[in-house]
């Protein structure tokens, strides 16, 4: 269902890399792609604070927010509003959910759980390395995380994204 919304909205996203390189990443609401934690920024918050609550709250992972990624903004597709996405780089304090008020379930390869998301559905959320990234039959947004991200070279702006 695609509610129709007006208006600007700020985006703040984090992706976590651990000790061993990999990324995690979460299901989209949807279920059918896979996008680093993230989500609207609360009146007030700013954007760095709202990259760390949406890692606690969509994966359940606390995080030491780091050098901003990308910007990248968008227009959703069956929506009227302009999206500005802003994400950072993060270190999690720990590799697993900490979080004991939400239903965590570990994943039986041990690369992943599902956990529900404080205002949304139940999420898989997973580490992935470069080359599982490649594999995955889903797709990754945004694309940047599928090479340029592996790269490093600093902040990139991903440019305008209008969906239909």
């Amino acid at each position: 269902m695609h509610e129709a919304r007006t208006g600007l909205r700020a985006v703040a996203r984090v992706v976590i890399q651990n000790k061993a390189g990999q990324i995690l990443l979460c299901r989209s609401r949807s279920g059918k792609s896979w996008v680093p934690p993230g989500g609207t920024l609360d009146p007030g918050e700013d954007l760095v604070a709202a990259a760390a609550r949406e890692a606690l709250e969509e994966a359940g992972v606390e995080v030491t927010v780091g050098p901003m990624l990308y910007l990248q903004e968008f227009r959703p597709a069956g929506r009227e509003e302009h999206v500005i996405e802003t994400c950072f780089l993060a270190t999690p304090l720990q590799e697993y959910p900490a979080v004991t008020d939400r239903a965590v379930e570990p994943i039986g390869d041990g690369a992943g759980w599902f956990i529900q998301d404080l205002d949304g559905p139940r999420r898989e959320c997973r580490w992935f390395s470069r080359e599982a990234l490649q594999e995955l039959p889903e797709p990754v947004f945004p694309a940047y995380l599928l090479g340029a991200f592996w790269e490093g070279g600093g902040a990139r702006y991903l440019g305008l994204v209008v969906a239909r």
